[in-house]
């Protein structure tokens, strides 16, 4: 059996999407170190990983990312990602190197999977000559040619001018947009002693070993020079809950005549205002179901926020397992969370996506473009266009064919399994590696001390 080294951010997405992950290599016999925020030791243990907490690293609140990093505030689209990754992921890697180095001085592991904003973890992966994997659970960053760079939303385009235009918004994509995030990088690179590699701050985001990308071809951009390493593995969706307790109304869900309307903000956007209420408002008067998940706001408090009684037609909860309630959805109103996006269309509902925070534009460009979904800019739209969205995605069923066409794609993968096949594949045992692997030893970079 093989020991693998698992690392994750704190934002809790990017840790939540790796537990099956990390449950399919527990059930096979593996042991799972998992390099995690402390506020998800409950979940890493349940799935029999071993917990280990940042030390130098930064332990931040990724459900309060605009108050830890407040930097943050008030950006959106290629300004926000290039500066939270300047200051959150790349930021964090020397951090990270220094904290790991340390753990595989004493505890030497057969690979490591990572998800793909964890910097550092793959630079001190090839020091120490250990198998290195990335998890993709957002777009696709490889983008070359005829492919549009990653950042502003943009969508493939054909003629003489497509590549034109791709190299020319790379170029400044990575002159200003990425370039203190691509200056860290590089420095933390040579101050490992390593070689230029060439590749940009997000294209080391992929591990050219193996990167399991958390989708299927049909909700990516076609890629003419797609590296070998990527696997497509379908959607990451939790395990069912052990313990789930449905809402009163959860049966009437389950025998709706109406069409049913999920609308959701994700985990990281609690400000109700954002979408929920402004939904709620939009559909008030129709002859539909909605049922809100609101991560951790009570219906009291939404109510509140409302400033009236909630719609006679709406349902909510704080939580509710997606596998059980999108069978019963006709149309998710969501922000654009990655993990959420694709776990509606492995049940091939369509969707109307809003906003263009972190990398939401480039998710709901997609949306667009696969034409399983309707894209509304802005962080906040007004009832009457969120109300036209919606209408329009369940009057048009050209939305939802594409949905379901997406959904039969996604269900013919089974990502946690895929995931564990791949990574044993990769890992090879400490003492195969034989007297040429490199001596694990201590690293600490020259910013981290």
């Amino acid at each position: 059996m093989s020991r693998f080294l698992l690392t994750t951010v704190p934002v809790p997405a990017h840790t939540r999407n790796a537990l099956p992950v990390a449950a399919r290599l527990v059930e096979r016999g593996h042991e799972v170190v998992w390099f995690a925020s402390r506020r998800f030791r409950d979940d890493v243990v349940a799935v029999g990983a071993t917990h280990v907490p940042y030390g130098q690293t930064r332990d931040f609140d990724g459900e309060r990312l605009l108050e830890e990093f407040p930097q943050l505030a008030g950006l959106r689209g290629p300004r926000a990602i290039g500066r939270a990754y300047a200051d959150v992921f790349v930021g964090e890697a020397a951090h990270r190197v220094a904290d790991l180095s340390r753990l595989l001085e004493h505890q030497p592991v057969d690979a490591i999977l990572s998800d793909g904003l964890s910097y550092g973890v793959g630079l001190l992966a090839e020091v120490l000559g250990v198998p290195f994997a990335t998890f993709g659970d957002g777009p696709l960053v490889h983008a070359h040619g005829p492919t549009p760079a990653f950042g502003p939303g943009l969508q493939p385009m054909r003629g003489p001018l497509s590549r034109l235009r791709n190299h020319a918004v790379r170029t400044a994509s990575r002159r200003w947009i990425f370039a203190e995030a691509q200056r860290s990088h590089d420095l933390l690179r040579q101050e490992l002693g390593l070689d230029p590699d060439g590749r940009s701050a997000l294209e080391v985001s992929v591990s050219p070993i193996l990167h399991l990308q958390a989708c299927t071809p049909s909700f990516e951009y076609p890629v003419e020079d797609l590296p070998p390493a990527v696997h497509w593995i379908g959607a990451l969706r939790p395990d069912p809950p052990s313990r789930w307790s449905p809402p009163p109304w959860w049966d009437e869900l389950l025998t709706s005549t109406r069409p049913v309307v999920h609308v959701t903000q994700g985990s990281i956007r609690p400000d109700m205002h954002e979408l929920v209420i402004p939904a709620l408002r939009a559909l008030a008067g129709e002859d539909v179901l909605v049922v809100v998940t609101t991560g951790s706001v009570p219906e009291h408090e939404l109510a509140a926020q409302l400033g009236a009684p909630l719609p006679a037609n709406a349902r909510v909860c704080e939580y509710a397992p997606y596998d059980l309630l999108l069978p019963h959805v006709d149309v998710c109103v969501a922000n654009g969370g990655y993990t959420g996006v694709t776990t509606a269309l492995h049940h091939g509902v369509p969707l109307v996506q809003v906003g263009s925070t972190e990398e939401k534009a480039e998710i709901g460009a997609r949306i667009r473009w696969s034409g399983v979904g309707v894209r509304l800019r802005g962080a906040s739209p007004s009832p009457h266009r969120l109300h036209s969205a919606v209408r329009r995605v369940l009057d048009d069923p050209t939305y939802r064919e594409a949905a379901t066409r997406m959904g039969m794609e996604m269900r013919r993968h089974d990502a946690g399994q895929e995931a564990a096949d791949l990574l044993e594949r990769l890992a090879v045992p400490l003492a195969a590696r034989g007297p040429s692997r490199p001596e694990t030893r201590h690293v600490t970079p020259v910013h981290a001390r």
